[in-house]
């Protein structure tokens, strides 16, 4: 409980402060569905897209168990967390109402839907410098950590449009996803797009050839795949 005071108390400061709202939230469709709050004259107002929009918007189908550490040093622990990728907010939820996680968070962990009770399973940070898409602010999913370099992986959820001829339109939301290599000495994000495959990181990288045959020496049967890309950064960081 003390938790859940501490997170809701920052939440309702900072919509107090910034949209003089009551920190009411409506609806129970989802985060970024038909979620709205409701300001001090009792006008509603939304949050996010339509309640019909197909499929979810957030990063797991379950809300879960997690922890949140603020860039001031307080650190929280929470019981159902969730992260929208429509919205790039962090979720917490109470009587299947939700609420955002305010204050600047330095980063978050949610346990997997499979292993509700497991920590740091998903990990996600943020400062990093700007990209084209992306910017100081963005939370990316560390994917592999080492001495010179960090696997990153951005993802993002918009919504299509889907237009049927003499029919309703509909709208869905669909995923996006980059990868991107952070070189710590250097302070620099290498952007490898969505290709999964360990080559585009030799192709990226300032990668003497030596390294690289090296690698294949042990890894030429599994070059494709996000798994190829951790096995590739943490061969590098060794």
């Amino acid at each position: 409980m003390k938790h859940f005071i501490t997170i809701a108390s920052i939440f309702a400061f900072s919509f107090s402060a910034k949209a003089q709202v009551s920190g009411k939230h409506m609806g129970s469709t989802g985060v970024g569905g038909d979620l709205s709050i409701q300001n001090s004259d009792g006008k509603m107002i939304p949050i996010g897209a339509q309640a019909d929009t197909k499929g979810s918007p957030l990063f797991l189908e379950q809300w879960v168990n997690g922890t949140v550490n603020l860039k001031n040093g307080s650190k929280f622990n929470d019981s159902a967390l969730n992260y929208s990728l429509y919205e790039d907010k962090l979720y917490f939820k109470r009587d299947n109402q939700f609420f955002i996680v305010a204050g600047i968070i330095n980063d978050f962990y949610l346990a997997s839907a499979e292993d509700n009770k497991a920590q740091n399973l998903y990990h996600f940070v943020s400062g990093y410098p700007a990209s084209a898409a992306t910017n100081e602010n963005t939370f990316f999913q560390l994917l592999c950590d080492g001495s010179r370099y960090q696997l990153l992986k951005w993802q993002h959820k918009k919504i299509r449009e889907i237009y049927n001829y003499g029919g309703v339109n509909e709208s869905e939301y669909v995923s996006q996803e980059a990868y991107f290599v952070f070189e710590k000495a250097a302070h620099k994000m290498w952007s490898l797009g969505n290709k999964t495959n360990a080559p585009q990181i030799k192709n990226t990288l300032p990668i003497d050839e030596s390294i690289w045959k090296a690698y294949l020496e042990n890894h030429a049967a599994n070059s494709k795949g996000e798994q190829a890309l951790i096995d590739f950064v943490q061969f590098l960081n060794k």
